[in-house]
């Protein structure tokens, strides 16, 4: 809650900064350590967008991919092993997803998916001796 409130304090203040001083961009992004970009999308809002903070999403759930796409990589999966498949890693399931469908998945989504539904073989620690 206090970074949400902090960061509306600092748009008051870089719209502030720039209507009623006439203060430069990089002035303010200095003062207020923001980028650049920041200040002028803040300088650019309205006075009411200003105050309210729409970004973010629920934290754990991934921002991109949906959880039927994770049923489908599952699934591909699956078909992988009872296809008797030597190769079954993220690598060969990414391929064979987005083959298969229009929008694809990264390499990284696909690993992570495997770990949840623990579908990954790690390999064994060497002993010594």
């Amino acid at each position: 809650m206090m970074e949400k409130l902090l960061l509306i304090e600092k748009r008051v203040k870089a719209r502030e900064l720039h209507k009623e001083k006439g203060w430069s961009v990089r002035k303010i992004s200095r003062y207020l350590v923001a980028s650049r970009d920041s200040i002028s999308k803040w300088i650019k809002t309205d006075e009411k967008e200003v105050t309210q903070d729409r970004r973010g999403w629920k934290k754990g759930k991934p921002r991109k991919y949906t959880e039927q796409q994770k049923e489908e990589i599952k699934n591909t999966r699956m078909k992988l092993e009872k296809e008797e498949s030597f190769f079954v890693g993220a690598k060969v399931v990414q391929a064979n997803y987005n083959a298969s469908h229009f929008e694809g998945v990264s390499k990284d989504f696909v690993d992570r998916t495997l770990r949840e539904y623990e579908m990954v073989k790690s390999p064994q620690k060497k002993r010594k001796g």
